[in-house]
């Protein structure tokens, strides 16, 4: 089955009032069912749903993988889950995160964990496409679960930690996200609010990227500098102006393409004193937002891996409770 949804590039005022933005057209994506496969997780019934994604504005086919469980009460809605970097992983891969899905299932929800196939996950073959429209697909994805798989659409849950954060911040800022999803759960981030800040910025900034991070090597693959300049693997040397600009374009709060940041969903946020400064950049974003929204900090706590950890996932677990 293909289903074709509009996709939006509209960037509206940093000040908009408006809460409900109008996509325009723009490239059309498809999705086409490739087959589901029934297995067992967590001593539970899942099913292995393929999709295949295609744009008329990137070459490559992308595949993703989407397990499904269903709780054994009446649903209550649905919690959609993405993981960092490329995405490449399931939600579930650890004793913290696993925990959370059996508690999500137990209050009722729906689980719907995505995880991008190929080396790069979202990435794959479409290096140089930027950020926004590298994970445009995630609300194209969740659009498609939505109409063919949710039981109780109306109540949709979005939640990922660093890049899984940023796939839900970037369809909420650029591409209308907010129709389809009641609430978002952003963790470790979104850690990409502002690019040049991040990178080529003020080393002792709360935004400013600490040396080391796996995000140098992924922003320049996505904007296809990865072997071909590598400017943000070498940000000791100073950035072109080219590439100081596309990195603002890519970023969630982009001078060049301002954001809507007035939204009806309910926006929650949850970040530790992250040794990669990904609060930093997460506390830009939230401070930018203009709708109803929760900053929930953890100080004690450093790691990036915020469901991960005891306290990360209590957390979450605290909020899912308090949403329903």
């Amino acid at each position: 089955m293909i289903t074709r949804l509009l996709i939006v590039f509209l960037g509206l005022g940093l000040f908009s009032c408006i809460s409900t933005p109008t996509p325009p057209p723009d490239p059309m994506e498809e999705v086409r069912f490739i087959g589901r496969t029934q297995v067992s997780f967590l001593n539970r019934e899942a099913t292995l749903l393929q999709l295949e994604l295609r744009s008329e504005d990137l070459s490559s086919l992308r595949r993703v993988e989407v397990r499904i469980m269903k709780p054994s009460t009446p649903s209550k809605g649905a919690l959609v889950l993405s993981s960092g970097g490329f995405g490449t992983n399931f939600y579930g891969i650890g004793l913290e995160t696993n925990t959370t899905l059996d508690f999500a299932l137990n209050l009722g929800l729906e689980t719907f964990e995505i995880r991008w196939l190929g080396s790069e996950g979202w990435g794959t073959g479409i290096a140089g496409a930027g950020y926004p429209k590298a994970v445009r697909a995630y609300g194209v994805i969740l659009r498609y679960l939505k109409t063919s798989e949710m039981t109780k659409p109306d109540n949709i849950i979005a939640h990922g930690g660093s890049g899984g954060s940023f796939q839900i911040a970037y369809g909420l800022s650029r591409f209308a996200l907010e129709n389809d999803i009641q609430h978002a759960i952003l963790v470790a981030g979104p850690p990409t609010a502002d690019l040049p800040k991040g990178i080529f910025g003020d080393k002792n900034g709360d935004a400013f990227w600490p040396d080391g991070l796996g995000g140098f090597r992924i922003t320049d693959y996505i904007h296809g500098w990865d072997g071909n300049g590598n400017y943000c693997q070498n940000r000791n040397q100073t950035p072109p102006q080219f590439v100081l600009d596309a990195l603002d374009e890519s970023s969630l709060l982009s001078t060049r393409i301002p954001p809507e940041l007035d939204y009806s969903t309910n926006l929650i946020f949850i970040n530790t004193n992250d040794v990669t400064n990904a609060d930093g950049q997460g506390r830009l974003f939230f401070d930018a937002v203009k709708s109803k929204k929760e900053w929930h900090f953890l100080p004690e706590e450093t790691s990036h891996d915020v469901a991960g950890i005891p306290a990360g996932a209590q957390k979450i677990r605290q909020v899912l409770q308090e949403i329903l």
